[in-house]
């Protein structure tokens, strides 16, 4: 360090060269000092720009999560509502609509049990309808048809009975059906599909549908007559 005539000091300064070698230079300790100054001003700012570009990185980073995880929400839904928006189709067997208590029967189309005609839930769809699956192989099916019969006969036209084969032979159901005495509706689903559909897993199963196809209650086992009158007052406000 030497003096000089203006501040007193002259600081030597080491300036870096291209093949690596360093010049020394005497440089007054003010410029030393304001080069030091605007080297960690440039520092400084280097390091505030390092920072706002990882930030800026995060931000994109967490705005691609947050559209993935909408977009995935959003596929999820689509398949929920895919799945509970059930159609099916064959062998005559046709139905729409969210099959779940508190979901809505759309539409059904069944063959009937008997003969070549065809049964719709459209020829239902003003009144409360009771769906009754049944099968020649279902001892407590066989057991509660007269009791649906007996009510059927004292609510009349108010509430609509449909009884539905399922997963049995046509010739069997028919003749369970007579033997049991039924005078309501009746309906072929060879392969069980509609039942399949509702998500039913034992027999027999019955269904509450109110106008307009709202599903009330899907109801697993079997029913006498009270029982089956205090439901349709629950859920349809009708009594015999």
């Amino acid at each position: 360090i030497l003096a000089g005539e203006d501040d007193g000091l002259i600081r030597e300064h080491e300036q870096p060269l291209a093949d690596g070698t360093h010049l020394l230079l005497e440089v007054p300790a003010r410029e030393v000092g304001a080069a030091d100054r605007a080297a960690a001003k440039r520092e400084r700012r280097a390091t505030a720009r390092a920072e706002r570009a990882r930030r800026l990185r995060r931000e994109r980073r967490s705005a691609r999560v947050r559209r993935t995880l909408v977009w995935a929400a959003g596929l999820l839904a689509i398949v929920l509502v895919g799945l509970s928006l059930v159609r099916g189709g064959s062998g005559g067997v046709a139905f729409s609509g969210d099959l779940r208590v508190g979901g809505a029967l759309r539409s059904l189309q069944l063959p009937a049990l008997e003969g070549h005609g065809t049964v719709t839930y459209a020829t239902y769809a003003d009144r409360p309808l009771v769906i009754n699956f049944f099968a020649s192989w279902c001892p407590n099916c066989v057991a509660e048809m007269p009791d649906f019969e007996r009510v059927h006969q004292r609510l009349g036209d108010r509430v609509a009975f449909l009884g539905i084969s399922q997963s049995d032979a046509r010739g069997a159901s028919i003749d369970l059906a007579r033997r049991t005495g039924i005078t309501y509706d009746t309906a072929f689903d060879e392969r069980g599909a509609f039942f399949s559909a509702l998500g039913s897993t034992g027999m027999p199963t019955t269904v509450f549908v109110r106008p307009g196809g709202e599903i009330a209650d899907i109801w697993v086992g079997a029913l006498n007559a009270e029982t089956l009158e205090a439901l349709i007052a629950e859920h349809f406000g009708q009594t015999g």
